[in-house]
């Protein structure tokens, strides 16, 4: 009677615990390639990416696929998914009748280059041969200027500033005359001017301003 019993519990574990065994799912996938690539995909009305791709795990059964790209018609079609294997879908989109915009190209006029002087002033102070303590202290102001432009200047006049920390102490007037086109000049001229005390040489900066060119 005990043997009997026991066989019924064991054969009911047995059938217990094949009930709760999963059964496998019923998926498949399908493999998609398009002409031109890069086109998005739509499974269902759901969004899966771009081309080339692969989706998995669809549950088998029938299905719609669309491929859509910007300037061509949408393709669509309805596939088979079968369980364990892999569905092979490619697709050449045809061009909208729509008409791409043409770019057209922008002519832009060349401006005529003006036949202008261009006067360009640099130079340097320095004390005279024999150096002054009096004040206000005489100066040598050296000035040289450069036509680069492509017309003579008749007539060039300019303004040598001296700076202390950034203050103008004195300035003078610098007369070149007339400088041709690609030709220089220099000009030479004193300039008398109260230092403050205690300053240093490298503290002075002198600066060629207000450039004034007559055509």
């Amino acid at each position: 009677m005990l043997k009997e019993i026991a066989i019924c519990i064991l054969t009911l574990i047995v059938f217990l615990s094949g009930c709760t065994t999963t059964l496998p799912e019923k998926t498949g996938s399908v493999s998609i390639t398009s002409s031109p690539s890069a086109a998005e995909i739509y499974l269902d009305n759901e969004f899966h990416g771009t081309t080339p791709a692969t989706i998995n795990a669809i549950p088998s059964g029938n299905h719609t696929i669309e491929i859509r790209a910007g300037g061509f018609e949408t393709w669509s079609s309805s596939i088979r998914i079968d369980v364990g294997n892999t569905l092979n879908v490619s697709t050449s989109l045809k061009p909208t009748g729509t008409p791409l915009p043409t770019t057209v190209p922008v002519v832009i006029p060349t401006a005529t280059k003006k036949v202008v002087p261009e006067i360009h002033v640099d130079g340097y102070w320095t004390y005279p041969a024999i150096r002054s303590y009096t004040s206000p202290v005489p100066l040598l102001v050296h000035a040289e200027g450069a036509n680069v432009g492509s017309a003579d200047a008749r007539e060039v006049t300019t303004s040598a500033n001296l700076y202390y920390n950034d203050q103008q102490l004195c300035w003078v007037k610098l007369y070149f005359g007339t400088i041709k086109s690609g030709g220089h000049a220099t000009k030479d001229s004193m300039m008398f001017c109260s230092l403050p005390a205690g300053a240093s040489d490298y503290e002075l900066t002198i600066k060629f301003e207000n450039v004034v060119v007559n055509p």
